[in-house]
């Protein structure tokens, strides 16, 4: 009983020690934690927070919107029922804050399918805040909710209202023009409500209105394929009786969308309808193409060999032939594709890519396994193209021959060869190489030959960066060689003469060569910490080390707890600025801030940097790379990375999306630093942008990758402008990069050129290098432009893993 009675007594001291110490935290406390526990995505701990002083300061909680903060940290934690009842407290006391709440509530409500209520808060928001930045973004949404409410009447007077007033050029997310979305818009209500004629007429205006005919938009494609509905209605898989250059317009928009079996439907109206057209034989090469593209490339032989035999004196007949031997090198047909390709020498002889077809039989041959054969056809395209680009390319073929088979001493001659010729190619033409590649390559060569004198000074002759790939890789061997047995005295011999220079040495020049090399040299963490502040005293005596991008970021938002009601600031996009700001929502006090401020003169300044800061936190990424990026243009580029100011490292290499990337790669244990490498290189963080490739959204994906993994996720009704979304964008990204993963375990950089490339050339890349070695298979990479993609995403990854632990939280010994 006595024990009972003790056990109760503790209890209830604890809780009392509890209350008075949560009592005795002041308001900026709770603050000051409710802004950290957010920053780490920490919601739960948020939400207690928030709930807490809310329950104990009731006054101090309103009166510093924390019921709008609590609101969106519900939203974010996926509490839309929580979310929407504290938005509507924040409307119902007419806050500060409360167009915000109304814009949320409307979306809110559109997902859980309430069109009518959720026009009610945007038609709010268009009445009582005329100036609110979410005033258009409010029009533009109400127009078509009207749309999927079916009142095509109604909405077809929004959408024209819409066209006759100023409307921001770009909707966020949306992925173009926004005028041109409008007017699809407007001409989908005409044809919807029965006026064919003035809907035919802006269908056709937004395929003649295209800023780049050669690049057709998201809009062109779906106008052309209501201008083939209306032609020819009830049947969808046969084309309207149109001219031959009509039908090569929607062929042409359909193809470069990827919708290759609409295009190839108007292709083949061409060749059958219009067989005396001068574009028949263009359209039976596209045919052909659109199947290779598909990689379908059975069918696409036949549509090769068809144009070369209807139109042997055409230029698609050389097209073809060149196409159709890479199509018979895809279906295992070696021997068809090398005679093909001879068959193009011999026709075409003088033809400007007749080099692609002699260095094309090189990669085929030894596909067939055929590695002297293949070696011996290199020294004869070296004979034949003396003096020419096309003999360093193959000279490189050959020494990637010798480097496959182990023969060391032949591989470092050809490398030695093309380190004197002028021309390499380097990322200008397929199969090239570069001058850093040639020399890491010898380094790498003089390892497997065991001369390790040699190579441990020819790794530290190539210049280390933040986006020098092979200068990576060059310091990832030298800490490979520091932990050899053999190499291992070689490696210490070298640090201890590197040392005793710098000792002799006056130069800082010298001195920070010296310094940088013993940093690769070492991965102790003691010794790097010194060597590190060696360095910065080298930095700081050369003015081109010296001169760093540095500015001051300007104070930003309300700093202090309100605890009594202020008169509010005459400038309104001011006020909202700063509250959002306070409470740490920048994805909406940036925007805010933006335009509170009066018109200054561009460029690199104090305030553009705060902008800066203030787009990065709130996701807008793309808006502080285009900052940063120009500004390190003039920093020398082996600066160290680690000596990178933290600030200058995160706009260079920012984390957005964070919980997106937190919810889809981690649970399919990717690591978020690697596809943010690729979105860094796929779109500069841009959400709604799409290539020349028609590839869309952050991780620029393409409708036939994206239809798939889509089947894979089970998303039914997924339409192609959903990539637009950076939510759908990463799950996507995160989906097919762990399917890459599957096919290659542990090889960031054979996935990186698989994204890029494809994983069945990656297969072939990585079986002509014979090996899993990544120092190996990379230089085989056939395509020049997936080989500079593998060199800038790896290069990225690690500067981020450098700069960002596995969650994307900022890592502090940076």
């Amino acid at each position: 009983m006595f024990v009972t009675i003790r056990i109760i007594s503790r209890f209830t001291l604890i809780l009392l020690i509890l209350a008075l110490t949560y009592h005795a935290q002041t308001a900026e406390d709770v603050h000051s934690k409710v802004r950290s526990a957010i920053e780490e995505r920490r919601y739960a701990d948020a939400l207690n927070n928030l709930t807490s002083l809310e329950k104990n300061n009731p006054d101090i909680f309103a009166l510093n919107n924390y019921d709008y903060l609590l609101a969106r940290t519900y939203e974010k934690a996926g509490n839309v029922a929580a979310a929407m009842a504290r938005y509507q407290a924040v409307i119902k006391r007419n806050a500060v804050l409360k167009e915000y709440a109304l814009f949320h509530m409307a979306s809110i409500t559109r997902s859980s399918g309430n069109l009518v209520l959720e026009r009610t808060y945007l038609e709010e928001i268009i009445a009582f805040h005329p100036g609110s930045l979410l005033a258009d973004a409010a029009r533009n949404r109400l127009a078509r909710s009207l749309f999927e409410s079916g009142n095509y009447v109604l909405a077809r007077g929004s959408f024209e209202s819409l066209s006759s007033g100023a409307v921001p050029r770009k909707t966020a997310g949306a992925g173009a023009d926004l005028a041109r979305e409008n007017r699809l818009y407007l001409a989908r209500c005409l044809l919807l409500s029965g006026d064919l004629k003035a809907a035919r007429e802006n269908f056709v205006g937004l395929i003649k209105s295209l800023a780049n005919p050669a690049q057709p938009d998201d809009f062109a494609l779906a106008a052309v394929k209501e201008l083939d509905k209306l032609d020819l209605p009830g049947d969808d898989r046969k084309v309207p009786a149109l001219s031959d250059h009509e039908h090569l317009q929607r062929a042409s928009i359909y193809q470069f969308n990827r919708d290759f079996a609409d295009a190839r439907l108007h292709y083949e109206a061409i060749i059958n309808e219009h067989p005396a057209s001068g574009i028949a034989p263009d359209a039976m090469f596209q045919t052909g193409r659109g199947y290779a593209q598909e990689s379908n490339f059975h069918e696409a032989i036949i549509w090769f060999e068809r144009a070369v035999e209807q139109f042997p004196h055409h230029e698609v007949s050389k097209d073809s032939l060149l196409q159709g031997a890479a199509a018979y090198a895809r279906v295992g047909k070696l021997r068809e594709s090398v005679k093909r390709y001879h068959d193009y020498i011999d026709k075409y002889p003088e033809d400007e890519r007749v080099d692609r077809a002699y260095l094309n039989i090189i990669d085929v041959l030894r596909d067939e396994g055929e590695e002297i054969e293949a070696q011996k056809w290199a020294v004869k395209v070296q004979e034949v193209f003396r003096g020419k680009l096309p003999a360093a390319q193959a000279l490189f073929a050959e020494a990637r021959i010798m480097i496959a088979r182990n023969k060391w001493d032949d591989a470092l001659n050809a490398l030695d060869k093309l380190k004197a010729m002028p021309e390499l190619g380097g990322a200008n033409v397929p199969g090239g190489t570069s001058k850093p590649e040639i020399a890491f390559l010898r380094a790498f060569v003089l390892e497997q030959k065991r001369d390790f004198a040699a190579a441990v000074s020819a790794y530290l002759d190539i210049p280390d960066g933040r986006a020098d790939y092979y200068g990576s890789r060059a310091t990832e061997r030298l800490r490979i060689l520091s932990e050899d047995s053999q190499a291992k005295d070689v490696v210490d011999k070298t640090s201890v003469l590197i040392r005793h220079s710098t000792s002799y040495s006056t130069d800082r020049e010298v001195e920070r060569k010296n310094v940088q090399s013993l940093l690769r040299l070492t991965a102790d963490p003691k010794q790097r910490t010194a060597l590190l502040d060696s360095l910065r005293r080298s930095y700081s005596a050369l003015p081109a080390y010296r001169k760093l991008p540095q500015f001051k970021l300007l104070d930003t938002g309300r700093r202090e707890i309100r605890r009594k009601d202020e008169t509010p600031q005459r400038n309104q996009r001011r006020a909202l600025a700063d509250e959002l700001i306070f409470l740490g929502l920048y994805d909406e006090g940036a925007p805010e801030y933006d335009v509170s401020l009066p018109a200054t003169s561009a460029g690199p300044n104090d305030l553009a940097y705060t902008k800066a800061v203030l787009y990065n936190r709130g996701d807008k990424a793309y808006k502080s790379v285009t900052f940063a990026e120009p500004l390190w243009r003039n920093v020398p580029a082996d600066y160290q990375i680690e000596l990178i100011p933290r600030d200058m490292g995160e706009l260079l290499y920012p984390a957005p999306y964070a919980d997106a990337f937190d919810k889809y790669a981690i649970a399919r244990n990717i690591d978020p630093r690697f596809l943010l490498s690729l979105v860094r290189q796929e779109s500069r963080y841009q959400p709604d942008i799409k290539s020349y490739a028609a590839a869309r959204g952050l991780m620029q994906f393409i409708s036939t990758t994206a239809d798939k993994i889509a089947s894979e996720l089970g998303r039914a009704n997924f339409k192609q402008d959903e990539l637009y979304d950076p939510s759908t964008a990463i799950l996507f990204g995160s989906q097919y990069t762990a399917n890459l993963f599957k096919l290659f375990p542990n090889q960031p950089a054979a996935v990186a050129a698989s994204y890029n490339g494809g994983e069945d050339n990656m297969n072939r890349w990585m079986k002509r290098s014979k090996s899993l070695a990544v120092d190996r298979y990379v230089p085989e990479i056939a395509f020049s432009q997936s080989k500079d993609y593998v060199y800038k995403v790896m290069a990225n990854y690690r500067v981020y893993q450098m700069l960002y632990d596995e969650r994307l939280a900022s890592k502090a010994s940076f």
